[in-house]
């Protein structure tokens, strides 16, 4: 788990943004950071664990993010604040067993919150460095954050094929089918990539929003190769995406609550 942490984190520019915090404090902030990476990860490992599952099974999980949150530094009041996003993640997760396919969610919203976990890194690294508050602005990475989290998922297609996780890019293949699944992604990409460019040549001296532009850039192009190479890798792995574990699970759920729907219906 440790070098998945590590990978995560280098791909999302940690390092380059942990070398602007104090030389004396960065080993120590380092291992802070993937103590509380690990803890969400154990997050996610109990949301795959089963489809069945009770808000009150997430209580020693959350507690154990808040307290890495502590070791780092975050003060005990704000804790639920920096753990928002994280939440809202964890609903958007429950609604699959409602039958509620991320489909159903705007694909920003989708992955704005998909991203919680980069987002709380990146803000505590922040929090421990006054030349990043000064020149940085924790809003200018969103549109890496997208395009990474779509990233994300398209890799992961294989891996997340028999397992219970959400993954946004089966189920627009589900949805939609490969053509305009494709369309809808690269759509996706390609707008979040022009919003990413305007916001940089409004400052166009801002060392910081350049060089987000650049890793935004790169990231785009990464991704949009990936989509598509999406046919190819389905078809080596001779994978049907209908056949993938989460998203019959959440067709199960959808049709039981029809069902239910409709006798409910009848009854009244």
């Amino acid at each position: 788990m440790r070098q998945k942490i590590l990978d995560l984190f280098e791909y999302r520019e940690f390092p380059h943004l942990l070398s602007f915090v104090e030389a004396v404090d960065r080993e120590v902030l380092m291992e802070n950071l993937i103590a509380i990476q690990e803890a969400i990860y154990h997050l996610d490992l109990a949301l795959e664990s089963k489809w069945e599952i009770e808000d009150a099974e997430f209580k020693p999980h959350w507690e154990a993010i808040t307290q890495t949150l502590l070791d780092a530094g975050v003060p005990r009041e704000e804790t639920h604040s920096y753990l928002s996003n994280i939440r809202t993640y964890l609903k958007h997760e429950m609604l699959l067993r409602d039958g509620i396919a991320p489909t159903r969610l705007d694909i920003e919203e989708y992955y704005y919150y998909k991203s919680c976990d980069v987002q709380l890194i990146r803000r505590i690294i922040y929090d421990q460095s006054p030349i990043l508050q000064r020149q940085m602005k924790l809003e200018s990475w969103r549109y890496f954050d997208y395009i990474t989290e779509v990233n994300d998922d398209v890799t992961d297609i294989v891996e997340d094929h028999e397992s219970i996780n959400g993954n946004g890019v089966a189920f627009y293949l589900n949805d939609f089918g490969l053509d305009e699944a494709k369309l809808i992604l690269e759509g996706f990409i390609k707008s979040t990539r022009v919003q990413s460019s305007n916001y940089a040549l409004e400052k166009p001296n801002d060392q910081w929003l350049q060089f987000i532009e650049r890793v935004t850039e790169k990231a785009s192009f990464d991704t949009l190769a990936l989509i598509g190479q999406l046919k190819s890798v389905l078809l080596h792995q001779e994978i049907e995406i209908e056949e993938n574990k989460t998203i019959k699970l959440v067709a199960q759920a959808n049709k039981l609550k029809q069902n239910t729907e409709s006798n409910t219906l009848i009854v009244n």
